[in-house]
């Protein structure tokens, strides 16, 4: 297959943990499935190193979408021009509907054929509201014919080095005692590869990513076994994460939705947030990450995180 045949993948969101990782694994990739891969980035300045790499690029943002036809919305519009396959990801905010919305009914018109959208693990029933979002997104897009490809992660392992863990080996978090089910956000790029390149394989399926359950405790234990360092689990009221997050600028909106997540976890009345699936080895033919490996993988971080002497 020469390099014009090949079909083209457009990537949003892909300065973001799981997306540049989707680029780098698609870019790598040099065998005769490559997909060619353009990347979008709400900021110039973002951009440069995925331009340094030869990655295909486009400036693209979405706020204020609501504000414009899409007829008229020329940066959404080229960025999905000639775009065969297409990876959905959105801010976490409300406005994830409307900027989802607008993104497909774009792609639509401009014929886009394969859409993987990257959601969140829930039961199809759930009552949590952001998570009925995603599964608005999920029937929209089904709703308009395209092909697609639902993927549904769980918590995401590297949240605890970049949201709750201090500089004193604890671990801030707000679930109590209850366990939850892990996927690295690196697994999550893998099986969202694996998709881009082979999409017939997964047409119409919608894949739950969860593959570790263990409690924030058991967390810290790992981390302690493999660190070499006392790392300790701090339970925290999920009112504090509330209301220092929307004091911080997260849209009040989802930040109760998170509040809500936290509070029935601990209560144990989200009774599905510690499922786990083998749907990531399925997908791409390895073994996912656990808890041990993702500690060993960034051990230098974690070790960084304690206070110096």
């Amino acid at each position: 297959m020469s390099v014009t045949d090949r079909p083209t993948a457009l990537v949003l969101g892909a300065t973001g943990g799981i997306g540049s990782a989707l680029i780098r694994e698609l870019h790598a990739d040099g065998g005769p499935d490559r997909v060619k891969v353009r990347a979008t980035f709400r900021r110039p300045e973002a951009g440069e190193s995925l331009k340094k790499l030869g990655v295909e690029t486009a400036l693209l943002d979405l706020d204020g979408v609501e504000r414009v036809p899409i007829a008229h919305h020329e940066p959404l519009r080229a960025a999905l021009a000639g775009v065969d396959r297409l990876f959905l990801l959105t801010g976490y905010s409300v406005d994830m509907l409307v900027q989802s919305k607008a993104v497909i009914d774009a792609a639509k018109v401009l014929g886009v054929k394969h859409i993987v959208h990257l959601g969140a693990w829930a039961k199809d029933d759930t009552t949590i509201v952001h998570l009925g979002w995603h599964q608005f997104v999920e029937r929209y897009i089904a709703g308009l014919g395209f092909d697609f490809t639902h993927l549904r992660p769980n918590v995401f392992m590297q949240n605890i080095l970049k949201f709750s863990l201090g500089d004193d080996g604890i671990i801030r978090q707000f679930i109590g005692d209850a366990a939850v089910s892990w996927v690295d956000t690196d697994d999550v790029a893998l099986a969202a590869a694996s998709v881009l390149r082979e999409p017939e394989k997964h047409r119409g399926k919608t894949y739950p990513l969860a593959v570790e359950a263990l409690s924030v405790a058991g967390v810290a234990a790992v981390l302690t076994d493999v660190i070499g360092k006392p790392f300790r689990y701090e339970p925290t009221s999920p009112d504090v994460w509330r209301d220092g997050a929307i004091q911080g600028g997260l849209e009040p909106l989802y930040a109760r939705c998170v509040h809500n997540v936290f509070t029935r976890t601990a209560e144990g009345t989200l009774t599905d947030a510690a499922d786990v699936f083998d749907d990531f080895e399925t997908l791409t033919g390895r073994k996912p990450t656990l808890w041990r490996d993702h500690a060993a993988k960034h051990r230098d971080a974690f070790l960084a995180r304690f206070a110096k002497p």
